[in-house]
């Protein structure tokens, strides 16, 4: 693990991931272009619009929430808006790094003001991957959508849609992750509990409150599925009131891990979950950041489309 991304363990991948973060954060769009191999890719989840989110397919190309990008549109597209959006800029701090040799994941806190006036204060995980020389292939961004939609969006309804999930592209994931989510889609809490250590915390984002979602405070499970940081003993009890009162006509979320990525004690994964639920399909896509220790899993962070949960289940925005 390492909570300084300067003193992350130094494969190709995580080089070439700060070095794109620090391009971002200087807003070089021609210094992220030069990071980058031909062809190259950046996705960011959709919302309502889940076919425009599909990771198989070119996306919508709506800002901010877009789905597959090919890198030089994207670019054109920040070029075009972002002076404007930003005219001071928005400040991009790397915070934890989980570091692979051909892939990377980078936690990042953005800060900028917009031309509203509106406080843009983001939490994303950043997922590179890179070639044999270090060009980085493509660019992952989970990140709360709610926020991003509410600051940076046209204000423009987004289109709902559905689709099938892709078949997983690597079945790979370590066996405790596999056991916790089999546990999780039987919507057996008790045997996901016990993977956790006592005093474990579990973070998601917080849509428009985005004090309760700062990562070294107490968030509120009371308030929303969008809680910040809460001991275990609060989620686990939380998820069985959503199962015990009907919240999910399956069992409960099927999650399915897609590749993970292992670095001392943290392992990132990136997974689709899928339930019925009582407006419909939910259908999301996740990042993962757990925090493994030898007495079980200490911490969480889940990056998820949360506005695509918003819209599903009822949630203000």
């Amino acid at each position: 693990m390492c909570e300084n991304p300067r003193e992350a363990r130094v494969t190709r991948a995580v080089r070439a991931g700060l070095d794109f973060i620090t391009a971002l954060d200087r807003g070089s769009l021609g210094g992220l272009a030069r990071l980058c191999a031909p062809g190259a890719t950046w996705w960011v989840d959709s919302g309502p619009d889940r076919r425009g989110g599909d990771p198989r397919a070119q996306g919508s190309g709506r800002f901010p929430l877009h789905g597959v990008m090919r890198m030089d549109d994207k670019l054109a597209l920040m070029r075009e808006l972002g002076p404007a959006a930003f005219p001071t800029g928005c400040r991009q701090i790397p915070r934890r790094v989980v570091a692979g040799d051909d892939a990377c994941v980078i936690e990042v806190e953005g800060h900028g003001v917009h031309a509203s006036g509106r406080v843009y204060a983001n939490r994303y995980g950043f997922v590179f991957d890179v070639d044999a020389a270090g060009a980085i292939e493509s660019v992952r961004e989970y990140l709360d959508t709610i926020h991003a939609q509410q600051v940076v969006g046209d204000g423009a309804p987004i289109p709902g849609s559905t689709t099938e999930h892709p078949e997983p592209a690597h079945r790979d994931a370590p066996a405790a992750v596999t056991t916790m989510w089999a546990a999780l889609a039987a919507g057996d809490l008790d045997a996901f509990g016990a993977l956790f250590t006592d005093d474990a915390t579990w973070w998601t984002d917080t849509g428009p409150d985005r004090d309760r979602g700062r990562l070294h405070r107490r968030g509120d499970i009371a308030a929303s599925p969008f809680h910040g940081v809460v001991p275990i003993a609060d989620k686990l009890a939380a998820m069985r009131a959503r199962i015990a009162g009907g919240a999910y006509r399956s069992a409960a979320v099927t999650v399915t891990p897609q590749r993970w990525i292992a670095d001392d004690t943290l392992v990132a994964v990136e997974a689709t979950g899928e339930a019925m639920v009582g407006n419909g399909r939910y259908q999301n896509r996740y990042l993962w950041v757990l925090d493994v220790r030898p007495g079980g899993i200490a911490a969480v962070r889940e990056y998820c489309d949360t506005l695509h949960i918003a819209d599903l289940m009822g949630y203000p925005t």
